[in-house]
């Protein structure tokens, strides 16, 4: 079991991604690590078997034995309910935790005892790489939803977007791309704003306060919300009042459903069933917007989660050192480490 990194199926619904390709599996398997993965992890995104095994992983057919043999668990989305009791003191469990919000599972891994190490907090150089790459994708997918939801004279709608972070600017552009000549942006950094009108002198910028998110939201077609706090759960700025300043028949994507969302009638919901409706309006809550492009999604985190452990796990083999020890003693990435022997480091 020492050092036998351990990649699970993800049990999520609508997850569509893999955490590492078979090329990034290769890699490990070079550092001297023994790989497992659980039958079928990649097919969604269109990595084979044969793929894995080629690349020199071993192929286990249930979840059970990928816990039960491999110390360090490297997956996508956080731990589901079924993986609760599989997940010991003695893992590592390297994913998405988003645990804002998630009372549930925070309590579980408290309760394991495990290394919990979340890749949104992964910090290089002042910024969350792991964090930013699905952000600016699902910052994308979220204006190709609205693209499609509206099909009819799409580029003339007003178009909102809350938050210019990574996942507002992606939208952003994606909209600048495709010609859409009514955008909207708000904000609580105005440098920030005026530096995207710089791209485009046609966009409308507004300073994040009250009566300007009252102004912005009147008449909208589209509003993409998108603001972010790390570890915490999301703030409900929008209410109902301002939900029905929007027209009817319009959309809003609330990429913080992640976080519990940023809406007051934002609940989870499935990519079956994606949307809240409240007053002839439709609120797209569905998690993991990157997994809607499984197989790019998949390379993109597949390629910085690789490149943002790739020395801690040549410092593990190099020095026969389990991974959450390594991990406390670098200073890029000690922050990681959410929660550790039942306590929270957050």
């Amino acid at each position: 079991m020492y050092n036998i990194i351990g990649i699970p199926k993800e049990l999520k619904n609508n997850e569509t991604r893999v955490i590492f390709t078979p090329k990034d599996v290769e890699k490990i398997v070079k550092i001297g690590f023994s790989v497992i993965i659980q039958r079928d992890a990649g097919l969604l995104s269109n990595f084979s078997n044969e793929d894995y095994v080629m690349s020199g992983a071993l192929i286990y057919n249930n979840i059970e034995d990928i816990y039960n043999n491999a110390n360090i668990i490297f997956k996508v989305k956080e731990p589901q309910e079924y993986e609760y009791s599989l997940i010991k003191e003695y893992h590592s469990i390297c994913c998405f935790y988003h645990l804002g919000g998630n009372e549930i599972l925070k309590n579980n891994m408290i309760k394991s005892k495990a290394c919990c190490i979340g890749f949104e907090s992964v910090k290089y150089n002042s910024e969350y790489p792991i964090l930013k790459e699905m952000s600016v994708l699902a910052g994308e997918n979220a204006l190709n939803i609205s693209y499609k939801y509206m099909q009819k004279n799409v580029l003339n709608k007003k178009l909102v977007i809350i938050g210019l972070g990574n996942a507002g600017q992606s939208a952003l552009y994606e909209a600048i791309y495709f010609n859409f000549n009514n955008i909207h942006l708000i904000d609580i950094n105005w440098n920030k704003l005026n530096n995207l009108k710089l791209i485009n002198e046609n966009l409308n910028i507004y300073e994040y306060n009250e009566e300007n998110l009252k102004k912005i939201m009147k008449n909208a077609d589209i509003v993409i919300g998108s603001i972010y706090t790390n570890l915490k759960e999301t703030d409900k700025i929008i209410t109902d009042k301002l939900l029905d300043l929007m027209h009817n028949n319009s959309i809003f994507v609330d990429i913080s459903i992640d976080q519990g969302g940023m809406t007051s009638q934002s609940i989870t919901k499935t990519i079956d069933d994606p949307y809240n409706i409240y007053n002839n309006k439709s609120i797209y809550c569905v998690p993991n917007l990157p997994a809607l492009t499984g197989k790019k999604a998949s390379e993109l985190l597949s390629d910085i989660v690789f490149r943002c452990f790739s020395n801690i796990l040549s410092i593990i083999i190099d020095k026969k050192d389990f991974m959450k020890n390594v991990i406390i003693n670098d200073e890029k990435i000690n922050d990681s480490i959410l929660i550790d022997n039942g306590i929270i480091k957050i």
